[in-house]
């Protein structure tokens, strides 16, 4: 079972009982640049939301200031739902 509030806090998934585990898979990023906030990260975010079984580290998602080494969900979540783009549509309307 996934995550059914999508907030941008992490999420592991973890066993339930003595059903069946979740599928665990790891994150191929082949040639992918793995730059903190890529497209590839979110894609992760979005599987282990969905349920997947996937280590990952908060350190690579959008919302990672590795200066103060805090990670904010709020910024995450803005991603998740495309409020960046929001953001930037408004500005080309305002220019």
């Amino acid at each position: 079972k996934g995550n059914e509030d999508i907030n941008g806090e992490e999420y592991f998934v973890e066993r339930e009982g003595e059903g069946a585990r979740p599928f665990y898979a790891i994150l191929d990023t082949g040639l992918a640049r793995t730059s903190t906030g890529a497209r590839v990260f979110a894609a992760l975010k979005g599987a282990c939301d969905g349920g997947l079984d996937i280590p990952h580290n908060e350190k690579r998602f959008a919302g990672y200031d590795s200066d103060s080494k805090s990670f904010s969900p709020e910024i995450l979540r803005k991603y998740i739902f495309g409020g960046h783009v929001s953001d930037y549509m408004s500005s080309l309307e305002s220019d």
